[in-house]
């Protein structure tokens, strides 16, 4: 078996050398599995000018050691100091910058997935002009249903006022949904503004706190070329005993350019599966019914020797 990597969590915000609270099931499987784990400060990482406050507390290793990241999301920018911070301490982390905006943006997710997701359109907020561009844009949806969010998140469980348009055509209501997405979204907004073809799902729940209609959606991951598990997405609702066929996303998988990534993928109301979009795997959370402890021992069978 191949050396495994190392793990990287967040540091508690309100105790100082332990994992946040947020991952200490999985902080708890992971050393169960066998894999070393580290810790440093994502506070003091985002919020300082140099990066290296947050990681101030790792030591340089001898040599260079893989590391697998398990925590929140980070902008790319944001990923590319962490990466190069880490390397400079002899620890490379799993996903280079590129591969890691691969999968956590969604335009760039979209030529690997293109053929098999909802019709996107998207604009970056880079100017004035910005919207006007996006909203020529969202003519080719015509009188669709459409779905606005960012580049990485939605403001679904805000799903009538800054997520779902019943009609594209109607620009009063497309661009307020717009602008509610993007006030909720606030310092957080990824980037820029994508808008999706809203296509039917088959229905699972309504959750029980926002009254967000749930579907039948379940979350992929992948390492090394194979498949990690499965997972339910939804906390709420019942899900059939039975798993989908998930050989066509297999296949897709071999082609996406990242080493650890996620994918969400639905069951249609037609029945057929479709996929939603893929996520970097190392700040993809795991659904609350996930067996982490599972989740830690096939990731662990990712490593061995071919």
């Amino acid at each position: 078996m191949s050396s495994l990597p190392h793990i990287l969590f967040c540091e508690s915000p309100f105790d100082k050398n332990k994992v946040d609270p947020d991952f200490n099931g999985e902080f708890s499987s992971a050393v169960s599995n066998g894999f070393k784990t580290m810790i440093f400060n994502f506070d003091d990482f985002i919020n300082s000018n140099d990066y290296k406050s947050g990681t101030r507390r790792i030591s340089t290793t001898s040599e260079l050691t893989p590391i697998i990241y398990r925590g929140w999301m980070l902008t790319p920018k944001q990923y590319a100091a962490l990466y190069n911070e880490l390397l400079s301490k002899n620890f490379k982390l799993f996903n280079n910058s590129t591969e890691y905006q691969n999968c956590h943006y969604l335009p760039d997710s979209l030529r690997f997935i293109e053929s098999y997701t909802p019709k996107t359109v998207f604009e970056k907020l880079s100017n004035e002009n910005s919207r006007s561009r996006l909203m020529e844009k969202a003519k080719k949806f015509g009188n669709n249903a459409v779905i606005v969010k960012d580049y990485v998140k939605s403001e679904k469980h805000d799903w009538y006022t800054a997520c779902f348009v019943e009609n594209a055509s109607d620009s009063v209501k497309l661009n307020q949904t717009i602008e509610n997405l993007i006030q909720l979204r606030g310092n957080y907004l990824n980037e820029g503004i994508v808008i999706r073809d809203y296509v039917p799902l088959k229905e699972l729940t309504m959750h029980s706190k926002s009254g967000m209609p749930l579907k039948e959606e379940y979350r992929l991951f992948f390492c090394n070329g194979r498949l990690v598990g499965i997972y339910d997405y939804w906390e709420e609702g019942e899900y059939d005993l039975l798993r989908p066929d998930i050989t066509l996303f297999e296949e897709i998988a071999r082609n996406i350019e990242s080493n650890f990534f996620s994918m969400d993928i639905a069951r249609q109301a037609n029945g057929e599966l479709i996929i939603i979009e893929l996520g970097d795997g190392q700040v993809s959370g795991l659904p609350d019914r996930t067996d982490k402890n599972n989740f830690y021992k096939e990731l662990k069978s990712c490593f061995h020797a071919v």
